[in-house]
């Protein structure tokens, strides 16, 4: 068994898809053709974020985090979300020399980067 995929209501799905594309890297691509607007965002060739349009207050169900990784050399790392302009804090992941980035963009989505040493 292995995560396939995640899914998230978000009301300015434009915002959200240029965050992920911005932070992550993910790329645009095919979707089905569903009858609520949506992306679906691929890593490595894979879809693993789908929007679809919220229509209801927010409210249960919201998901924390995302974490990706490995996202590279944390000064790097540290250097271009400087440059970005979204709000990030950093922290070691207790018990390692991994760095975790969380990175809060439209809505409060929250992408966690995980830097493990080299």
């Amino acid at each position: 068994m292995q995560l396939d995929h995640v899914n998230i209501h978000a009301y300015d799905q434009e915002a959200l898809r240029d965050f992920l594309i911005a932070v992550v890297g993910l790329t645009v691509g095919p979707r089905p053709p569903f009858d609520v607007p949506g992306y679906w965002l691929y890593l490595d060739g894979k879809p693993v974020v789908h929007t679809w349009l919220r229509t209801t207050p927010p409210g249960p169900g919201w998901v924390d985090h995302i974490a990706f990784a490995p996202c590279g050399d944390p000064e790097a790392q540290r250097v271009r979300l400087a440059g970005l302009g979204f709000p990030f804090r950093e922290t070691l992941l207790p018990g390692t020399a991994t760095v975790q980035f969380f990175v809060t963009g439209p809505e409060n989505i929250r992408i966690e980067l995980q830097c493990p040493p080299a």
